[in-house]
């Protein structure tokens, strides 16, 4: 960690028009683009170093030296942050664009970006921008199939479930039985919450929810849906605890889950808005209540301002 906050200041030296001899390193791969002296903000600096960092690399070079690729990677990641997403976007498609005949060199830019950005290990997590790498190696043709297949299933799971993205219909099976798809759940907002059976918070968020006051009235007035899923098949043992459940909650299960969402962290909180596209994942159910409970106010105050205007 402290070598990598290291590499972070010496970034951000540069940036600033003091460049280390280190920042420029020694030739052998990347060599630190130089913003010239009339770009003042920071946003504009690392725009430009974003979008020329790779121009005097030597792949060659880095292909045979993986760990210095991955870390000259790593240093080009860490800057992002700092730099506008449109220089972003654009900087990773002329990465990838440079390798498009080239499934080697695809494949090692996939895997370094899913450590960077998408791993358990991730040191940037960004499945935005995770995105682009993972649906380039899945695509490629010249990427072996089974190389293919890890990129192609994260790819999947991230257009359904990333922030931005609207959930695809999936299937679902009721406690009784009968089939519906997750397109078919209606409300201002809906909230998708994936059970982990067992786990002491799902417990506990669930408990916290069913007793909360704000929570009722929104799913009264049809302004939250609540869709508590069992990624998994509908066993005995789940009918009998979503029976214990509020009625007005949906009760679910989803055996393909995991194919369309990411369930990495349990329980999962996916908030979605009445198009279903998504607004928040992995969220935090004390978080949750929280702006449940503001949204509940609000509405009310609205309620009664309207109620004075109408007396």
């Amino acid at each position: 960690m402290r070598k990598r906050l290291f590499y972070i200041f010496l970034s951000l030296v540069g940036l600033l028009g003091v460049m280390p001899a280190m920042a420029q390193n020694d030739g052998k791969l990347v060599s630190y683009p130089m913003p010239p002296d009339s770009m003042a903000s920071l946003q504009a600096r690392c725009d430009y170093i974003v979008s020329r960092y790779w121009e005097r690399c030597k792949f060659d070079y880095a292909m045979l030296h993986p760990d210095k690729f991955n870390a000259a990677f790593g240093e080009w990641l860490s800057i992002m942050p700092h730099a506008s997403a449109d220089s972003v976007h654009a900087a990773v498609d002329n990465l990838l664009a440079r390798f498009k005949k080239k499934g080697p060199e695809t494949l090692a830019i996939a895997r370094m970006a899913r450590e960077w950005l998408h791993s358990d290990t991730a040191e940037m997590h960004s499945d935005e921008l995770y995105m682009p790498f993972a649906l380039a190696a899945s695509t490629h043709k010249k990427i072996k199939k089974e190389d293919r297949a890890l990129f192609a299933a994260d790819y999947k799971r991230l257009s359904s479930s990333s922030i931005g993205q609207t959930v695809p219909p999936v299937e679902m099976i009721l406690p009784d039985g009968r089939r519906m798809n997750l397109g078919e759940i209606k409300g201002a907002s809906v909230l998708l919450f994936f059970d982990a059976p067992g786990n002491v918070d799902s417990s506990v968020a669930r408990i916290r929810l069913q007793t909360n006051p704000d929570v009722r009235d929104l799913i009264d007035r049809g302004e939250l849906a609540i869709l508590f899923v069992n990624p998994g098949e509908p066993t005995e043992e789940w009918k009998a605890e979503s029976a214990k459940l509020p009625e007005k909650w949906i009760k679910a299960a989803m055996p393909d889950a995991g194919d369309y969402f990411d369930l990495r962290v349990m329980p999962q909180f996916m908030y979605l808005n009445e198009k279903h596209k998504v607004l928040g994942n992995n969220m935090d159910y004390v978080y949750l209540i929280n702006a449940f409970e503001v949204a509940n106010k609000l509405q009310k105050v609205k309620q009664q301002r309207k109620n004075n205007t109408n007396e």
